[in-house]
């Protein structure tokens, strides 16, 4: 809290000084006035320090008057006014030149001109500034801390400090995503940083100049961090084309303070809720109710509709632990940050969905419980085109996850449709074992719909039991020695799921139908089976699913 030099020119005494060099400096902030008459002043100088001399004890040498404007400089300090005519005579040429280079104002005082007309002044100068800035930061306080009480959002907070700098203000979290823009609400769009400008933002304590692009154009910001406790919340950004003033600074300084505790306080509150919801949706899905009539009830009181059909998700992050490991720094806080930010971008696509979804976030995982119609949980039509929403959401989760973690893919687990509340604990079994099951079939990255796999959970219940079924049917087929193998399996598989028609078969496989007839006559001489059998069929068809189990646990 100051005044700046080009002030105090216009104040007492200074008002008859000249300012011989150092016009660049003119702006630097003076919050102290003090007299120097000793010959070396390493150790006297303070920052935005106002040093007025008669250069008594400099006189006859120029070294030492030229290191007095090195040491203020180095100091920090404001400014140096110096009665020349007495012991000096002509202003030196040298000190001229080096203040311009140093952009510390020289000025030169009349030798009449007592020191007190000019100390006095300045100081009550400053003393004023720092009444006037005290009074201002006390009244952003007040501005602020009602805004918090009255409104409590962070959009309130970003808008009142918008009014009180005159700027464009942006509050985002901890990963450059707007949370409240002054005026128009959180924006959809992220920060774009440099990665040097970014890890510099997150290393810093205080605020600082950044630049980056935002909504497509390149902007420069006042970044000022919010910590609480050793933790980054986020970040109050300040529109920065020209220098914050330092009332700016101050109500800043009250907005990042105000803005900590509404983010704390909205954590809380969240928590608290996600607390309450997550411990009904735990026990739900845990099966955990002995009565229907318990879990609607307490559902209801936390706003959340049990009668309607249900659907579960299970987005689960593949080979969590293995990911972790090759990743720098300490394993437990890149597992914390990894499974924040993999809750933040399923939740966030999981919000963008045309329903509303309850959700469950388990370590790694989370489990979406989605509203169905009753005509999309008992007609086929209605499910088909459930299926199909369900699927394009699962999609835009996978993608939104690649976006924003580099490496990360999930697989996604979709159970059938259950009727009751009581069934969400069957259904949610349901999703983890498509997951599973799904792993096995297709690796990373599978979406997988109950109904698709469960014949081969069901086979791959069966152990040494499902091998010994498969080589009883299909070993003599399955032979490096059987020429043209695959192409005989192929056949097998098209013509079983075209129901044993030949014409559609050979349409699928691009052959002949007399081709076709010849394949599938080789295929009954290897494995003494008779493919006109219903009976036959259905034994094969599921033992061509064995097998596609069993060479996934390979």
């Amino acid at each position: 809290m100051g005044i700046t030099v080009r002030e105090a020119l216009k104040l007492g005494g200074l008002q008859r000084a000249t300012l011989v060099a150092g016009e660049a400096g003119l702006d630097n902030v003076i919050k102290f006035v003090d007299i120097l008459e000793i010959p070396d002043p390493r150790g006297w100088l303070r920052p935005n320090e106002f040093i007025i001399t008669t250069g008594y004890a400099l006189k006859n040498d120029l070294e030492a008057q030229l290191n007095l404007l090195r040491e203020l400089a180095r100091a920090g300090g404001a400014g140096l006014a110096m009665k020349f005519g007495r012991f000096i005579g002509a202003v030196p040429e040298e000190m001229c030149r080096l203040a311009g280079e140093l952009k510390l104002p020289l000025l030169s005082v009349p030798d009449d001109v007592p020191y007190v007309d000019i100390t006095n002044p300045l100081m009550a100068a400053i003393v004023n500034e720092q009444a006037r800035q005290l009074e201002y930061s006390e009244k952003v306080h007040r501005r602020l801390t009602q805004v918090a009480l009255e409104a409590s959002n962070l959009q309130a907070v970003a808008t009142a400090l918008a009014a009180l700098v005159e700027r464009e203000v942006v509050i985002c979290n901890e990963e450059f995503k707007p949370l409240a823009e002054a005026g128009k609400g959180p924006s959809s769009e992220t920060f774009q940083l440099p990665p040097e400008e970014a890890k510099r933002l997150n290393l810093t304590p205080k605020a600082v100049e950044v630049a980056l692009w935002y909504k497509g154009t390149r902007r420069r910001y006042f970044a000022s961090p919010v910590d609480v406790r050793g933790r980054r919340y986020g970040y109050v950004m300040v529109e920065g084309q020209t220098p914050l003033s330092e009332l700016n600074h101050i109500a800043l300084e009250h907005a990042v303070t105000v803005t900590a505790l509404q983010m704390v306080k909205e954590e809380a509150v969240a928590e608290v809720q996600r607390s309450l919801r997550r411990d009904l949706l735990e026990d739900l899905i845990a099966g955990a109710f002995r009565h229907r009539e318990l879990a609607v009830s307490r559902a209801e009181a936390l706003g959340i509709f049990l009668e309607e059909p249900k659907v579960i998700m299970a987005i689960d992050i593949d080979d969590f632990s293995g990911y972790l490991l090759y990743r720098p720094g300490a394993y437990e806080t890149n597992a914390e940050k990894l499974k924040r930010n993999f809750h933040r971008a399923v939740n966030f696509c999981l919000a963008a969905f045309e329903r509303r979804v309850l959700t469950v976030q388990r370590s790694d995982s989370v489990v979406a419980i989605l509203p169905a119609s009753a005509e999309e949980g008992q007609a086929r039509e209605g499910w088909s085109k459930l299926r199909i929403k369900l699927q394009e959401l699962a999609m835009k989760i996978q993608q939104q996850i690649g976006r924003e973690l580099n490496g990360v893919t999930v697989s996604v687990g979709i159970s059938s449709v259950a009727q009751d509340p009581m069934d969400i604990s069957k259904r949610y079994q349901e999703a983890r074992n498509a997951i599973r099951t799904a792993r096995l079939i297709k690796g990373r990255g599978a979406i997988a719909f109950w109904e698709d796999v469960e014949l081969y959970h069901v086979l791959g219940q069966s152990g040494q039991a499902l091998a010994r079924f498969y080589h009883s049917l299909l070993g003599p087929l399955d032979r490096p020695e059987v020429k043209n193998r695959e192409v005989l399996l192929e056949t097998l598989r098209v013509y079983l799921e075209s129901q044993g028609n030949v014409m559609a078969s050979a349409e699928k496989l691009y052959v002949h139908r007399n081709t076709l007839r010849y394949r599938l006559q080789r295929i009954e001489e290897l494995l003494g089976r008779d493919l006109d059998s219903p009976d036959e069929r259905l034994a094969l068809w599921l033992a061509l699913k064995a097998r596609a189990l069993l060479k996934s646990e390979k």
